[in-house]
């Protein structure tokens, strides 16, 4: 029997950290609101969204949100009153250079075509890695 030409999948390694991403990621510098759902008596906290994608998104800032919490976060769009809110889960989250916390989210409700190209719209090319 001919042995294939394919290339056998090692199951053992990991892959690298760009093949394991689903979503096109869309860098950005976007202020945007967030809120623990947990303390809706505290006030939505303004946070630099790092990129985005269909699946989550990356937020710098000084409140730290611990894995696992789930975040409401708000959206305003064009200078008015319109805005868009978002659910989205803190995966990780780490330190950064300027003393600030960076927190790698996944959306609780994958974003449809229309809100992620709203967010974006701004904002230039998609990042590679996806």
């Amino acid at each position: 029997m001919p042995k294939s030409s394919q290339p056998e999948v090692n199951s053992d390694r990991p892959a690298p950290e760009s093949d394991r991403r689903i979503w096109l990621r869309y860098p950005t510098h976007r202020v945007i609101y967030c809120q623990a759902t947990a303390r809706k008596d505290e006030p939505f906290w303004p946070i630099r969204a790092c990129d985005i994608s269909s699946g989550g998104i990356k937020l710098m800032g000084s409140p730290k949100f611990e894995r696992g919490t789930i975040l409401k976060l708000r959206v305003a769009y064009d200078g008015t009153d319109n805005s868009s809110h978002f659910t989205a889960e803190v995966r990780y989250a780490t330190p950064s250079p300027e003393g600030k916390w960076i927190m790698g989210c996944a959306f609780v409700e994958k974003l449809n075509e229309k809100d992620l190209q709203a967010f974006v719209q701004e904002s230039g090319s998609p990042s590679k890695g996806g």
